[in-house]
């Protein structure tokens, strides 16, 4: 089998890389390019990564050198720290060789073309360091996409569901309803095999027991709806009257100029979307165009946009200029007013608005209406507290406790498929139909979970949950 490498760690500048390897070479990299013949598992060493001298190709046999000392047929790379785990006590069921150079990436990409350059040592492709712990039993199906989830989530909520997945929470209450299934399959086939010999079967016993397996599966599918939005970041659309500030106020939530800002109404005429980073989680802050009267065909049209970005938000925030009091041309009322205080107006703009803000705190002739948080974009007065309060108000709902939920769409119709089984074999069994055909829906459910966890699996359905996954994870 092949050795694969690869930089664990994003490119760029850092105090150090993680480099990983995991095959059957590592033992002679650490040899030929660290100096280190006889390695200890999960011992961290300090020695000098060197090219291999020249001509050669590697180390001659016995010539161990002190990690400090110079060679000069031997280039010194990075003086570095080295574990070595040993296969099969290690993630991938493999020799795992971790290298932790500087994070320079002049000396990272040199080390890695060196170590390329071994026999059989090829880089690895997405996701492959875990399918390797899948296909050595190290871990199943659902944990390994746990992992890719634990990378990529983008919520507290959501890195704590995949960290119980990875630990087995979700893998052990389906082997045991996989067992329940497979136990039951088996008595009905022995039904199918004996029928002449044996009595009329007891279906009335298995009733509760097919019961209990289909009330474990529908809790199971119910909760996928919580977990498909564990998967994404919640969409904060900021809306308000031209000029109002909101463009200010999202440069001044992530500091820094990410959006332009002008004294002319109507320089927003799309919406634009921003990252921000709150304590539970990220949120995507969606920037509009304002609502007032539009000037033009092209005005009333950003102005649709914005509509049709409230109807997909998950939480709405409204910003009135406090020193205007919500009212335009000098002193009329302002037309949107009313969405201020959640009261329908906008055709098309019916939800409420969870949070409300009186912006430009810090200009004379301020006011905030009742129900209004004080807030100044140049100050960042009252900017804390609003993001304490859209961090209760976007992660309140989102929450799953201690219940683990599915997270991908294939375990969500696995799980219903299973279902769909033990259904109709509940039904059949009200209806005593042939044995054949109980013990055929039975052996399908159990078939669903085993596929679930990945006891039974192609490349195509491998290769697809992989590929999602970092290179170097």
């Amino acid at each position: 089998m092949e050795t694969i490498v690869a930089l664990s760690t994003p490119p760029g500048t850092s105090g150090l890389a993680v480099l990983r390897l995991s095959g059957p070479a590592c033992r002679g990299v650490a040899k030929t390019h660290l100096g280190r013949g006889a390695l200890q598992a999960r011992h961290v060493y300090y020695g000098a990564f060197r090219v291999a001298p020249s001509g050669t190709g590697a180390w001659k046999p016995g010539s161990p050198f002190a990690p400090a000392q110079d060679n000069a047929s031997g280039e010194i790379l990075d003086r570095l720290n080295f574990v070595f785990f040993p296969g099969p006590a290690s993630s991938t069921g493999e020799d795992v060789l971790e290298l932790y150079p500087h994070g320079n990436m002049l000396l990272v990409d040199r080390i890695l073309k060196t170590l390329l350059d071994f026999p059989r040592v090829r880089l690895a492709g997405p996701g492959e360091f875990t399918r390797r712990g899948f296909e050595s039993g190290k871990i199943d199906l659902l944990q390994a996409e746990a992992v890719g989830q634990l990378i990529h989530a983008q919520t507290v909520e959501a890195v704590r569901n995949a960290q119980r997945i990875v630990a087995g929470a979700l893998s052990a209450p389906l082997k045991a309803l996989r067992d329940a299934l497979v136990d039951l399959s088996v008595r009905l086939e022995l039904d199918v095999d004996f029928s002449e010999e044996e009595a009329d079967p007891d279906y009335a016993s298995w009733v509760p027991r097919l019961e209990s397996v289909q009330a474990e599966l529908a809790k199971l599918a119910t909760g996928f709806a919580k977990g498909r939005d564990l998967a994404r970041s919640p969409r904060v659309v900021i809306m308000g009257a031209p000029n109002a500030g909101k463009s200010s106020l999202i440069n001044a939530l992530v500091d820094e100029d990410r959006l332009l800002v002008s004294e002319i109404p109507g320089t927003t005429r799309d919406y634009v979307e921003v990252t921000l980073r709150l304590p539970s989680g990220l949120v995507q802050l969606v920037d509009t165009a304002g609502l007032g009267r539009p000037v033009d065909g092209l005005d009333e049209l950003a102005m649709e946009r914005t509509r049709r970005q409230s109807e997909t938000a998950d939480v709405r925030v409204w910003v009135q200029d406090g020193t205007s009091a919500g009212t335009e041309d000098g002193g009329a009322p302002h037309p949107f007013s009313a969405l201020a205080s959640g009261v329908p107006a906008v055709p098309g703009t019916e939800q409420a608005f969870v949070l409300r803000l009186a912006s430009k705190s810090d200009l004379p002739g301020f006011h905030a209406p009742e129900g209004f948080l004080p807030v100044s974009n140049r100050t960042r007065a009252g900017l804390r507290e609003f993001r304490e309060r859209l961090d209760a108000s976007v992660f309140r709902d989102r929450g799953v406790g201690e219940d683990i939920v599915l997270t991908t769409e294939r375990q969500f119709r696995a799980v219903m498929a299973a279902r769909e089984r033990v259904e109709t074999a509940l039904h059949g069994m009200r209806g005593k139909p042939a044995i054949e055909i109980l013990a055929f829906e039975i052996r399908e459910a159990a078939g669903y979970l085993q596929e679930l966890l990945g006891e039974i699996s192609t490349d195509e359905i491998l290769g697809k949950i992989f590929s999602g996954f970092c290179i170097g994870k």
